[in-house]
């Protein structure tokens, strides 16, 4: 990864692309039951504060909230742990109950991680961007979605799956949504139980 302030500015000439859904997320049931904590009304399964108080892969703990999605619902399930993926193909494990949404939306100006150019425009690796996170006091992804989210013209990353090979992932920041006219993410929900819809 380039150093801080070369990578600031590599940031803010990077060129970004778009994606479209259908998206899914896994979610344990229970924080269905009711909404986020410390908030009222109904669940909403698009709340990205979980990643932000527990940290994540492109978020720090105590910094902005982010919505983690998958291309595919295998891949939603084996990013939370919930398959394990042996050489015969992805495997249940005994585990609390998961819930897997779809999730609709266009989203514009995403850091494309999945991209050789962009790597080494940033001065980093596939590898060091799919790497063990963790563990390490100051990951360099924690790094990079720190300074993505900081530019204000960033709405999300999009990244190759680390737990399942050739799975593709998005983090979205929801409140850089808004950022590009067309974006949004809704949850696809014809009977209206889980129903939510950013911005």
């Amino acid at each position: 990864m380039l150093p801080l302030l070369q990578l600031a500015a590599a940031l803010q000439g990077t060129a970004l692309v778009s994606a479209h859904g259908p998206w899914s997320r896994a979610i344990g049931y229970r924080y269905l039951l009711g909404p986020p904590p410390g908030q009222t009304g109904p669940p909403q399964p698009l709340w990205g504060g979980a990643a932000q108080t527990a940290g994540a892969r492109f978020t720090p703990i105590g910094s902005f909230d982010s919505i983690y999605l998958a291309h595919d619902p295998i891949t939603a399930f084996i990013e939370v742990s919930a398959l394990i993926l042996l050489p015969g193909g992805p495997v249940p494990i005994r585990s609390a109950p998961w819930v897997v949404i779809s999730v609709d939306g266009i989203l514009n100006n995403l850091l494309d991680l999945t991209d050789r150019t962009t790597l080494a425009a940033l001065g980093t690796t596939a590898q060091e961007v799919t790497g063990t996170w963790a563990a390490a006091p100051h990951p360099p992804t924690q790094l990079l979605g720190r300074l993505a989210y900081d530019t204000g013209r960033i709405a999300g990353i999009k990244y190759a799956s680390t737990k399942h090979p050739g799975g593709l992932n998005v983090v979205v920041f929801p409140d850089r949504i808004a950022i590009a006219a067309g974006n949004y993410l809704e949850v696809y929900d014809p009977h209206g139980h889980l129903a939510q819809r950013l911005p």
